[in-house]
Order: structure tokens, then sequence, then C-alpha cells
């Protein structure tokens, strides 16, 4: 009997097909079919490939239960290794067609239909081919976003402005220096720079894992680029509540709004993305609930008063939606309009290399405000108020300590309201040792006198 060496992957197309992809024969081989139902992308679970367990799927008018996607994708799966068995019981290697064809046939169906496009073919394995295959699969296979997408083709088009016939063969740790020195050269920040280069690392380890000829010497390169700690800019807490009480002009009611939208971040450590996407029917009296649109994470915050009262405020807004959000663009410019009407001028240092050339730029804060700035500023103001990091973690959906390591670091009113104790402490003590000291009468003219402000 020979054994076939094949591999299995679930997945979610883009249009929210469950497909299942094959790959055998050191992966020159590959078919893809359609389960034959959809899932929202947003109860997938992509770690397990499977429907997340317990859930309901309303794709496209149609509604699908976790556990009937699951059965279909183990049905297909116990279908595909019975064929391989097959053919490796014939000591035969089957075609894309072959393998397509019985699988279709252990499971009662005549012809299957699949949005990918499917080929005997063996592609030409350049770094054109292997970049733009990879583009076509990995999307569907991670959930991409837009700015996913663009971050990738943005290194490619940077690797292409510095070799316009770039290759497999001549790329190597001598091509990646070159390519290191033309982002210094173009003023690209080392930060930018490394960045770009982990996303060309990661294209070349889906290559190599893919059969293209890739050197083992390019996942062994470094930059050596000095990068300084990212300077992460937030709202300090009397910051916060002074801009969330801050009167804006009548005739400037959208700089109202903006201001509401971020402090209802800063309050509940939503991202915007979340906020937009928030709606009514995840917000009870007391908690949120909601799967994050980045990370899909399933979080539970509880609501605080701040948040209750922006909540109140936007209590009439019509649809299913719980804030009438504008894009992120256009709110990120209103919120540096409020800000420096609201008089958020504390500067902002940021300390960038290009290449080993130290450079600063000092800012205004709100020249640099973001929608994302809410974020970190829940973070940071409920670490300096005492909130534990494994409850703000919580409510972030952050993944480990160490993701929370740069806020916890620069909450500077943390180490300050923490190190307060000690004065309050002193005070209590002082306070104690004056009152065991007084006498009866003493006592009763202060009781008094606290009665009377009352």
């Amino acid at each position: 009997m020979m054994e076939i060496s094949y591999n299995c992957r679930a997945f979610l197309h883009k249009n929210g097909q469950v497909m299942i992809r094959v790959r055998w024969n050191n992966k020159k081989r590959e078919v893809g079919f359609s389960v034959g139902c959809n899932a929202d992308p947003e109860k997938w679970d992509n770690e397990n490939q499977r429907a997340r367990y317990n859930t309901t799927h309303k794709v496209g008018g149609k509604v699908y239960v976790a556990r009937d996607i699951n059965n279909r994708i183990s049905q297909f799966l116990e279908c595909i290794e019975e064929s391989f068995t097959e053919y490796g019981v014939h000591a035969q290697v089957p075609t894309t067609k072959e393998l397509k064809e019985l699988v279709n046939e252990k499971l009662g169906r005549i012809e299957e239909e699949t949005p990918e496009e499917e080929t005997e073919e063996v592609h030409e394995k350049t770094l054109q081919n292997a970049f733009f295959e990879f583009m076509k699969l990995r999307p569907s296979e991670n959930n991409w976003g837009e700015k996913t997408h663009c971050k990738y083709n943005q290194m490619w088009d940077h690797l292409n402005s510095f070799d316009s016939s770039i290759s497999l063969e001549k790329l190597d740790k001598k091509k990646l220096n070159g390519l290191k020195e033309w982002y210094i050269a173009n003023g690209y920040h080392n930060a930018t720079t490394n960045k770009h280069f982990r996303n060309l690392k990661g294209v070349l380890k889906w290559a190599d894992s893919n059969g293209y000829p890739v050197k083992k010497e390019v996942f062994a390169y470094k930059t050596n680029l000095p990068v300084p700690p990212k300077t992460v800019t937030f709202l300090k807490y009397k910051e916060l509540i002074h801009f969330a009480s801050f009167q804006f002009p009548v005739n400037k009611e959208y700089l109202d709004r903006a201001r509401d939208y971020f402090c209802f971040m800063a309050f509940t450590s939503l991202r915007y993305s979340d906020l937009r996407a928030l709606k009514k029917a995840n917000v009870s009296d007391e908690y949120m609930e909601l799967y994050t649109q980045k990370t899909k994470d399933r979080i539970r915050i509880p609501i605080i008063s701040h948040a209750r009262k922006i909540l109140e405020k936007y209590k009439d807004n019509e649809g299913v939606y719980v804030f009438p959000v504008p894009s992120n663009q256009k709110l990120n410019d209103y919120l540096k309009e409020a800000a420096e009407l609201a008089g958020l001028d504390r500067e902002i240092v940021e300390t960038y290399f290009i290449g080993t050339q130290r450079y600063e730029e000092i800012h205004k804060f709100y020249e640099t405000i973001s929608c994302h700035d809410g974020r970190r500023t829940f973070v940071c103001c409920s670490l300096a108020l005492g909130v534990t990091p494994s409850v703000v973690m919580s409510c972030t959906g952050h993944a480990d300590y160490e993701s929370m390591k740069p806020y916890i670091e620069v909450a500077d009113e943390t180490q300050k309201m923490q190190m307060e104790k000690w004065n309050t402490h002193q005070y209590k003590s002082d306070i104690i040792e004056r009152l065991e000291k007084m006498t009866p009468t003493q006592l009763k003219e202060i009781y008094e006198h606290i009665r009377s402000r009352a």
C-alpha cells in the first residue's frame, strides 16, 4: 500500500462559503470543495477550522447552525480520507479531477462547483506567482480586512521599486541587505522597514511550505535596525474627564458627537471597528457583549456610569446600531478639531530612527489624537485607577500580559496614584493620632461641626 501525503484545511471563502482545500503530491496538486453551506466570519474558529460551538449563522437569507456545518465538514474529510486510502491501496496518486470525482461520488454529488479556479497544471515557481497565489488564498483562509491587503501590496510595490527583476534565485542575504539600504535611502522609519521585512518573510515562508524554491538563508536574515519603544498616546484621567464634559459651540454639533464617540471608546475599550458595528442588541442594562471585528474574540464589558450617560444621549438613534458613526478618517479629523478646541495641547515627543540616525518630533496632543487613543486611554486610566491588569485584559481582549506591558510602562499616573497611598496612609495616621489625644468635649465639637456640614 502506498502512503499518500496530503493535507486538508477548512476555511471560509470571501462570500461566506465553507470550503475545504486539499493538497497532495508535495503540494503540487490541489482541489477545493464547497461544503454546501455558509458561515458567519465572526462565529468561525480559524484555529480549529470549524464553526464556533453552539452558534447560529445567518448568511444570505439562510440560517445554519454550527452542529450541521461541522458535521458537514467532518463528512467531507472522511470521504477525502477514504478516497486517498483507496488510491493508496492501488499504489496510485490521483489527479485533481480523479480525486474530485471520487469524493463527490462518495458524497452522492454529481457535480461540484467551487469559487476557486482549479488546474492540473503546475504553475511556474516564480516569486511573482508565489506572491499572487499567496494573495489569492490567504485572505479567504484568514478573513483579511482591507488594511491587511494594503500592507502586503505596499511591501510588493516596494520590492519591485527596489528591483523590478527580483526573483527567488536572486533573493539572498545580499539582496535583502540591498533592500534594507533602499528603505533607508528613501527615508522610511526603521519601524516601517522592519514591518515590511516581516511581511516579506511571511510570504516567503508560505512559498517555501508550498514547494517554491526559497533560499533558507533569507529566513535567518535580520535588519538589525534600532527601533525605540513606540510612544503610546492617551488621555490622562483628568484630561479625559475634562474632554468628556467640555461644552462645544452650538454650531459645531459634529464635534460634540465626535467627542462622545471617542469618550465612549475610552470608557469601554472598544476599537473604532467595534464602535461602528455596535448594535443595540449587544447592549444590556449592565454589560455589552460582542464579538470583536478585528480578532473575532467574544468580550463582555461592564458599562460604567460615564458610558451609560453617552448611551442615554443616543438612545433615540434610528436603526439597529447604537451610534451613527462616520468614517474612520472623518472621525479622526473631527477629533483633532475637538481636542484643539478643548485645549488638549500637552506635548508628545516622538523618537524614531532612519538607519542609525536618531530623530525627534514634538507634537501637541490634539495634532496626533485618533480613534485608537480611546482604547489606549481606557487601558492606561484603568491601570492608573487601580484596576488589575487581568480585569483590563478581559475587557480589551488582550491575549497575554506581554501585550499589556507597553501600557503599564507608560501609564505614569499609575505610579503616581499608587505611590500617593504612602501620603494617604500618613495623613490618616496623623488624624487618628490627633483624635486619640482629644478630650470627649473636643470630639463632640468636631462631631457637631461635621454634622452641620453634611
